[in-house]
């Protein structure tokens, strides 16, 4: 019979490789939005949710929800980075 130190210690170990598969799996995800933006974005369109979403080929595909909230990952991200190019910018005057 295991103690319950063993017993916490492989849930724990489970619980460290189920965050790492999710972890990835998110890493996959905005990494596959970020194409997609990339290449409309350069055509002066601003993508939504569903448009992303339909452009997207992994299956299953992921929830709109989850799609809008990984481009306002990537907008505030983005955005953030342009401040503060104009702020170092503007310092640099």
């Amino acid at each position: 019979m295991k103690t319950d130190e063993e017993i916490g210690r492989a849930i724990r170990h489970c619980l460290a490789a189920q965050a790492a598969a999710n972890r990835a799996a998110g890493d996959a995800l905005r990494a596959e939005v970020r194409a997609v933006l990339d290449q409309h974005e350069t055509e002066g369109q601003r993508l939504t949710g569903k448009q992303v979403l339909k452009c997207l080929t992994r299956n299953p595909l992921p929830s709109v929800r989850r799609v809008q909230e990984v481009l306002q990952e990537i907008r505030a991200q983005s955005s953030a980075s342009r401040i503060e190019i104009k702020h170092t910018e503007s310092q640099n005057v």
